[in-house]
């Protein structure tokens, strides 16, 4: 009767906590959920152990799957990682052949096959002055009038937008119609896989064939020296790769302008407010990192700012909070320290955070028509 009696002994609930007491609970390698073990009860104490146990195996199961199943999926999946860096599937509603109507009166749409079976969107938006001139002629007389505009000697803006979206974004129309006000051309596309240009698979040579083409129509109507590339974000690693490529082929443009651009691809990624909450990891590069060049994306502009001869000015704003401000002064050192002391100068605008020009929005700044108006006049140069 004594063994009997410390065997239901060890099956009694402790009153004050709901657990299970005896020497099965006492066994120090029960393990955690085995001191959260209880009897059905009713009451609120019962219940707030039953929500306990609940929360701590969610907790558990969401941490498994954000920090290993979300890296190793990411790792072996080649569509999500060109997702999130080009975001080229992020489109707005725009009707590419009236950009009248987003704002851009004066307008040619057109498009350019930069390889076979690839043809890019693009659109010619006039000077301000020019804008009330066009003709109202056949289409194909209108196209030939838009291209000998080209020929007036007026500086040309060869624009690269960044990921997400299209040409047509109204940020983009913004900065597009400052520009005019100053009496420049401003020639600008979508690359492959963005907007109306053909649906294939983006990828850093890709985009970097479509800016080259693209530039070697401009050479068509125009000198080198009056191009002047412009890069934001994302396409300002597009717009180094090309134009150090372009320099070594012996047509430099006349200047290159970054907007809040990054050193590279690599630590971008590292510093995205997206990363953010693995950056801790010891596999994040793994995960993260290494599997961008096995998709064709690396975006080494630190390297190839060094083989830039032309003019290079780079804006960026303090509160940038996509790509961190301390990326585009590494690639001013970059290009600073890289470059021969005898090419064309490099210089860093930035802009105060107390303005809230962020990543997007520099074209806001009163300053910047002056700014680039200065860059243009002073680096122009003979071809």
């Amino acid at each position: 009767m004594a063994d009997i009696q410390r065997s239901e002994n060890t099956n009694q609930v402790n009153e004050e906590t709901g657990f299970l007491s005896g020497s099965e609970n006492q066994e120090p390698m029960a393990g955690f959920f085995s001191r959260l073990r209880f009897r059905h009860r009713s009451g609120r104490r019962g219940k707030y152990y039953r929500w306990l146990r609940a929360a701590v195996i969610g907790t558990i199961v969401l941490l498994f799957v954000l920090f290993v199943i979300v890296p190793v999926v990411y790792r072996y999946s080649p569509g999500i990682q060109r997702y999130f860096i080009f975001l080229n599937k992020v489109q707005g509603n725009i009707e590419f052949g009236k950009p009248e109507d987003v704002g851009l009166p004066g307008t040619r749409n057109f498009y350019i096959e930069t390889e076979e079976n690839v043809s890019v969107g693009v659109w010619h938006i006039l000077p301000e002055p020019l804008v009330h001139s066009v003709p109202d002629i056949s289409s194909e007389e209108q196209a030939k009038w838009f291209e000998d505009t080209l020929r007036n000697n007026n500086p040309v803006i060869f624009y690269m937008h960044g990921n997400k979206g299209s040409r047509g974004q109204e940020r983009r129309v913004n900065l597009y119609n400052v520009l005019r006000k100053m009496g420049y051309h401003i020639i600008t596309f979508d690359y492959r896989g963005y907007g109306d240009s053909s649906s294939v698979i983006p990828s850093e040579s890709g985009l970097v064939t479509d800016a080259k083409v693209i530039f070697q129509y401009l050479l068509n109507y125009t000198k080198a020296s009056l191009i002047f590339v412009w890069g934001h974000s994302l396409g300002t690693g597009v717009a180094c790769h090309s134009v150090s490529e372009l320099c070594q082929e012996q047509k430099c443009p006349g200047g290159v302008i970054l907007e809040a651009p990054f050193n590279s691809i690599t630590e971008e990624v590292r510093h995205h407010p997206m990363g953010m909450i693995f950056w801790g990891l010891p596999y994040f590069d793994w995960a993260f990192v290494d599997p961008l060049k096995d998709i064709d994306v690396q975006f080494k502009s630190d390297v190839h700012i060094t083989r830039i001869t032309a003019p290079i000015i780079i804006l960026h704003a303090q509160d940038d909070r996509v790509i961190p401000f301390d990326l585009g002064k590494k690639l001013y050192e970059a290009g600073l320290h890289g470059r021969s002391r005898e090419l064309p100068p490099i210089s860093f605008i930035e802009f105060k955070t107390e303005f809230g020009y962020g990543h997007n929005y520099i074209s806001r700044a009163p300053e910047l028509m002056p700014i680039i108006k200065n860059f243009i006049q002073t680096t122009q140069k003979p071809n």
